[in-house]
C-alpha cells in the first residue's frame, strides 16, 4: 500500500455526540434502545471509544436527569477527560537507587 492509499479516519465529531444526547431527550424509543441496546442503538453514529463507553454507561436514572436545558452540562463530560502531561509530578516519592533496608531482606 502506498502513502497515496493510506485513509485516515477523521475524528469523530462532537457534533455526533450532541446529536445522540438531543435524541436522548426527544426521542422515547431511541432512549429505550439505547437502554436496552447501546451498540444498535449508536450503530449509525461517529463516536470515539470514550464517547460510546460514557454514553452507554448511563442508567436510566441518570437517562431521566437529561433535559434540554441541562444537555451542555452532560455535553461537556466528554471533554473532561484529563490526561496529564509526561513531566507532572503528582507528588510521589522520588525514585532512588539507594537500598535504605541496610543489607538482604
Amino acid at each position: 500500500m502506498t502513502s497515496e492509499q493510506v485513509v485516515v479516519p477523521d475524528e469523530p465529531a462532537q457534533d455526533e455526540l450532541r446529536a445522540v444526547l438531543d435524541r436522548v431527550v426527544s426521542d422515547a424509543q431511541f432512549r429505550r434502545l439505547l437502554l436496552d441496546d447501546p451498540k444498535a442503538a449508536l450503530a449509525g453514529y461517529r463516536l470515539s471509544e470514550v464517547q460510546i463507553l460514557l454514553i452507554s454507561g448511563l442508567d436510566e436514572s441518570d437517562l431521566d436527569k437529561l433535559s434540554p436545558d441541562n444537555l451542555d452540562e452532560y455535553f461537556a463530560v466528554d471533554s473532561a477527560v484529563y490526561t496529564p502531561d509526561d513531566d507532572t509530578d503528582f507528588g510521589s516519592a522520588p525514585e532512588t537507587d539507594d537500598d535504605e533496608s541496610g543489607g538482604a531482606p
